[in-house]
Parts: structure tokens; sequence; C-alpha cells
């Protein structure tokens, strides 16, 4: 089984620094930023959100045919009971997936914060914005969100004459894509506030005129 080289670890405590120079402080600096910010908006670490999601949304499925055996009388109790619990079986370790992904998103953030207050490097700097990575991702979370979101009320708007388990197959297939379309919008929202309050600003270019 492949395993995910770890993060790179925080610089070392002020006592403990011992960079010949100044340039190659930058140097090791801008390499550990560099995969910091690299890990936080991969293509990986999207795929990993949405396979948790589909995860999601298949414990969903099950709950869902779980409540419709439970409509009428002449119900099979215990297959709904069955895929009750595979429901929960399948829901319980997505959800703790997503806590320790947002746990993860955490340490990146605070490593990139400790990486970034040793020494201003407007040069190197500019290039974590990611604009273009976290463009994708920001577009791909938001027809996530419009998705789930028309799913919600697709189902939320079912005719009286449905089935409790159809209306809570869409309204919940519909708010898991929701959530996992505004956790990847958030994770894109929260690099870009960081990169304006923390990272160095990129360096002007000459207009050929004076600034009044």
């Amino acid at each position: 089984m492949f395993r995910r080289a770890p993060l790179p670890p925080p610089p070392p405590p002020a006592h403990l620094r011992d960079w010949p120079d100044r340039e190659s402080l930058l140097a090791e600096r801008a390499a550990a930023m560099t995969e910091l910010q690299r890990r936080g908006l991969s293509l990986v670490r999207m795929l990993r959100l949405w396979s948790l999601g589909l995860g999601a949304g298949l414990g969903w499925v099950l709950f869902s045919l779980g409540l419709g055996h439970f409509e009428d009388r002449t119900a099979d109790y215990i297959t709904g009971l069955v895929e009750l619990g595979l429901a929960l079986v399948v829901l319980v370790p997505a959800v703790i997936g997503a806590g320790f992904g947002v746990a993860k998103d955490r340490a990146v953030r605070e490593r990139l914060d400790a990486w970034a207050e040793l020494a201003p490097d407007p040069g190197s700097d500019h290039g974590l914005r990611a604009g273009t990575r976290s463009g994708v991702w920001l577009g791909m979370s938001v027809a996530l969100c419009v998705i789930g979101l028309g799913l919600a009320l697709t189902g939320g708007g079912q005719p009286d004459s449905a089935g409790l388990g159809e209306v809570a197959y869409l309204v919940g297939i519909g708010v898991i894509a929701l959530v996992i379309g505004v956790l990847g919008a958030l994770r894109v929202v929260l690099h870009q506030r960081w990169a304006g309050h923390v990272l160095s600003p990129a360096p002007e270019r000459g207009r050929g005129g004076a600034h009044r």
C-alpha cells in the first residue's frame, strides 16, 4: 500500500536555526511553502474530497432504501434494518475522513504561516497565490454546489404521493453535494485570504511615470 510523504515540517525553533546565509534560508523557505501550497490545492486533494462525498452519497442511498422499507405494514423490516446498518458503516468513515481533511488543511495553513514569518521574499511568494489552481478548485466547487442545491430543492418539492425514501434520497444527496462543494470553495477562499494577508506583496512594475 502506497503512502504519501508527510507534510514539510515547520521551521526549526529560533535557537536551532543554522542557515549559513539569507539565500539558504529563502531557498528552504520557498521549497517548503511551494510544497505546502501544492499539497493544499492539489488535484489529489480534490479527488479525495469528492471521494468522501461519493462515500457519503452511497451511505445515504442505503439509508434512503432502509427508510423505504418502513413506509407500510407489509414492509420487509429486516432488510430495512440491514440497509440502515450498512448506511452507518459507510457514512461514519466518510464523516470522519472529512474531519481529518479539515484538520490537515489547518495544519497546512499553520505551517505556511510559520514559514512566511521567517523573512519576506516577494519574488517567490507571488507564485504561491496559485491563481489558476484556485480558479479550477472554485469553479468545480461552485458547480457542485449548484447541482446539490438543485437536487435538494427538487427533493423538497416532491408531491405528497412521493415516498419518504425518495424524498430523503434527493434531499440527502443534494445536501451532501452542497457540503462537499462548500468545503472545496472554502479551501480556496481561505487560501486567497491567507495570501492577501500573509504573503509579501508582488513587486510592482514601473509604469514610466511618477505617481501622484
